[in-house]
């Protein structure tokens, strides 16, 4: 099975030559990387040309955000298996997609996800986020953290749009919702991190970022369901915090 690895890219010539670094030393041969770059102005593109793998697919042009990009890569993505590796994250070993390909075997499973590691600019980890098994495979109080997250083809064509673009933080949030609880999709955990992820970015900025992601989350839960929001936000807050699941 072929595995379809998508990186949005914009500016980030600190951190990219280790997420590309971290593709190439998968152990897993069969692998496209699809790479949408934002057409970044700081050096960036000049390392993508230089060290992107052997065959991969690099665009680079103006977006309208980071789901836009996404679902640009998720139209170009050929794989049975679709995953996303962001621009400052790497895969937590070189065996990652060879064990996603296993779990794929089973041709009931539509989506398999694991656990991350979340690190501070200094390497040191600051939270392991275990996402654990979900409750009669419904999401009801926490979410898959989105990197740790891999699709089946067949579960992509029934996620139109992959993701929507109005949201900036909690987008992934409601494809889960829409796959996981409407269409009752069928996943795997694998109880093991499967990317080391770097904290800073959009939705771990600061204090207004999660702000934003909780008011989106809690539309996002509205807009699948008609209401609860409020609701389900307060879960995850506290299954945050004190690591109670719901």
């Amino acid at each position: 099975m072929k595995v379809s690895i998508i990186t949005a890219t914009y500016n980030c010539k600190r951190t990219i030559l280790k997420c590309l670094e971290s593709f190439t030393e998968q152990s897993y041969n069969d692998l496209e990387h699809v790479i949408i770059d934002g057409a970044s102005t700081d050096g960036t593109l000049k390392i993508l040309q230089e060290h992107r793998s052997r065959g991969s697919v690099l665009i680079s042009e103006p977006d309208c955000g980071i789901y836009d990009a996404l679902n640009k890569g998720f139209a170009l993505a050929t794989g049975d298996i679709v995953g996303i590796l962001h621009s400052d994250d790497v895969f937590y070993e070189p065996s990652i997609l060879a064990d996603i390909s296993i779990a794929f075997e089973d041709p009931l499973v539509d989506y398999v996800y694991g656990d991350i590691e979340m690190v501070n600019s200094s390497g040191k980890v600051v939270r392991c986020w275990k996402t654990g098994k979900l409750k009669d495979g419904r999401i009801t109080g926490s979410q898959i953290p989105h990197p740790a997250l891999f699709l089946s083809r067949n579960l992509l064509q029934r996620l139109d749009p992959v993701f929507d673009t109005s949201y900036r933080i909690s987008a992934d949030l409601k494809q889960q919702l829409i796959f996981a609880n409407i269409l009752q999709a069928n996943g795997v955990y694998l109880a093991r991190p499967l990317v080391r992820m770097l904290i800073g970015g959009t939705s771990t900025a600061n204090f207004f970022s999660y702000l934003l992601g909780w008011r989106e989350s809690r539309r996002a839960w509205n807009e699948v369901f008609g209401s609860g929001g409020s609701l389900y936000v307060m879960k995850k807050v506290l299954s945050k915090i004190s690591g109670i699941r719901f």
